[in-house]
């Protein structure tokens, strides 16, 4: 690999990286402190150390984050010592007292110790320098006001910008995106928040400045007990809203489900009333046969047809037709019920086109009129399942026999077109409405369903056609008009695929 060539960044890279910018803020600000703080003797009074205590005391009571932020109450008091106190002082206090619950068992590092104790320091001293660069401690609540103002949105931005920078380097995230993430999903309320504890920096640092440092304890006690009351509730609102969002999404959710059961119940019905036609309609199919079969039985063990040789010959081939009729009926549903078991192997083999269209002819056992034959005698041999064909065209012709008058014959035509052979089963019956063509094929369904139909069947034909040419990798296709006739055109490989594509089984619409 090329030495110059690009590489992902390591987490040892990232930590490098977060470690960096800690130590750059580090090491300036100690230095600051260090040198700075001397000078400003006269000002470490007994006071500083309360108010070291008192922001070390505030940062122990745990306090509830704000996305990546805090609301301390150590901000308006280290604000209320920046407006007393020179600014070194002041970073002093910060640096002294904000501390890290985690400090306690180590939970941090010492530079992580040290670099938020800099960074809280760095905002007060630069928000400390600001106030006593525009105002006094003793300034007017009009001009002291505004001031304070200014020195929080100033040490806000510096303490927000350095742990946004350390978290992205950190992170590998843009630095705008920490920033969205740290002010959690209400940034308007943290900020006139942050805002309105800055401002109780201006008020501690008068009481201090008129009452002395007594009034100061009074005034944090209340506030430090308000400030929880507040989170708590907050907390609390917080959680109901994530549990109303909970809830509304589960709603959602449960309503969505339930549209999805009506719908299956409309299926299941739907699935139920097409078992109940499908039932009664085939019982009745079979009966027709079945019966025919038995009354000419009887009818041949009749004493006056024992020497009518012509009569017994007409019954027993009519016999050998709803015989026939019979078994093709139960081919096809067991054909079908093998098709919705993924259970129909192929069996592939050479097969004439032209001969297998004359077996099939011959076993429908139709006059000869009524079927014309147009096949030419050079179609390539096929390579594919000759049982499954021949059901295709004897379903096809079956069909067209059944919805044709008894005058024009029906057609039975085919071509070579290619690595394909395309043959067509043409009728000159009622014809199919322009509506009912997308259905056809569906699985039980007729287009005259009601039981006073003139053409009788199961409705199963067409659809097993389907899903016998899709086994096959063969597709079908339809012309129609109602009065006029249908032409049915197939288009099938010469060479089935010995991976034929799975059947996909029609569902009810």
């Amino acid at each position: 690999m090329d030495a110059g060539a690009s590489r992902e960044p390591t987490e040892r890279d990232n930590w490098l990286g977060s470690a960096l910018i800690q130590v750059a803020v580090v090491v300036p600000v100690v230095a600051v402190l260090a040198y700075s703080i001397p000078g400003h003797r006269s000002d470490l009074t007994p006071s500083i150390a309360f108010f070291v205590v008192a922001v070390a005391v505030i940062d122990l009571i745990p306090v509830p984050g704000w996305g990546g932020l805090q609301l301390s109450l150590s901000f308006p008091v280290l604000l209320g010592v920046a407006i007393l106190y020179p600014p070194p002082i002041a970073a002093g206090v910060a640096f002294m007292g904000s501390f890290d619950p985690r400090e306690l068992h180590r939970g941090v590092s010492l530079l992580k110790a040290a670099w938020n104790r800099s960074q809280m320091a760095l905002s007060i001293l630069v928000g400390g320098a600001i106030y006593h660069r525009l105002a006094e401690p003793d300034s007017p609540w009009t001009h002291m006001l505004p001031v304070t103002l200014l020195a929080t949105v100033v040490a806000y931005a510096i303490n927000t910008l350095c742990v946004a920078v350390q978290t992205a380097v950190h992170r590998r995230l843009s630095v705008w995106s920490v920033l969205v993430k740290m002010h959690g999903r209400a940034p308007v309320e943290f900020l006139l928040s942050y805002l309105g504890l800055g401002m109780f920096g201006a008020v501690i640092a008068r009481f201090y400045r008129v009452e002395g440092l007594w009034s100061v304890v009074v005034f944090l006690g209340p506030l430090v007990f308000a400030r929880q009351m507040y989170f708590r509730s907050r907390a609390l609102a917080d959680r109901l809203a994530e549990q109303n969002e909970i809830l509304a999404e589960q709603a959602r959710r449960l309503e969505q489900l339930l549209e999805m059961e009506h719908h299956r119940i409309d299926e299941l019905r739907e699935l139920n009333r097409m078992k109940g036609e499908f039932v009664a309609v085939v019982s009745h199919e079979l009966r027709t046969p079945v019966t025919a079969l038995i009354g000419y039985a009887k009818t041949l063990q009749q004493p006056e047809f024992a020497d009518d040789a012509a009569m017994r010959r007409e019954f027993l081939e009519r016999m050998e037709r709803q015989g026939d009729r019979l078994v093709r009926m139960i081919e096809n549903l067991l054909t079908a019920s093998r098709i919705e078991s993924r259970q129909l192997p192929l069996s592939i083999g050479r097969v004439l086109f032209e001969d297998l269209v004359r077996e099939v002819i011959e076993s429908l056992a139709t006059p000869e009129e009524r079927i014309q034959v147009s096949v030419p005698t050079d179609l390539p041999v096929l390579q594919t399942d000759r049982q499954l064909l021949s059901r295709v065209l004897a379903n096809l012709l079956d069909n067209a026999l059944k919805y044709s008058p008894d005058g024009p014959p029906c057609e039975l035509g085919a071509k070579a077109a290619g690595d394909h052979i395309v043959f067509w089963v043409l009728d000159h019956g009622i014809g199919i409405p322009p509506e009912e063509l997308p259905r056809i094929f569906d699985r039980f369904y007729q287009v005259d369903s009601s039981s006073t139909r003139t053409f009788h069947g199961a409705g199963l034909g067409l659809s097993l056609v389907k899903d016998l040419l899709a086994h096959l990798g063969g597709s079908i296709e339809v012309e129609s008009s109602p009065g006029s006739g249908s032409r049915f055109t197939v288009t099938l490989p010469i060479r089935t695929p010995t991976e034929a594509p799975r059947t996909k089984l029609p569902t009810p619409s």
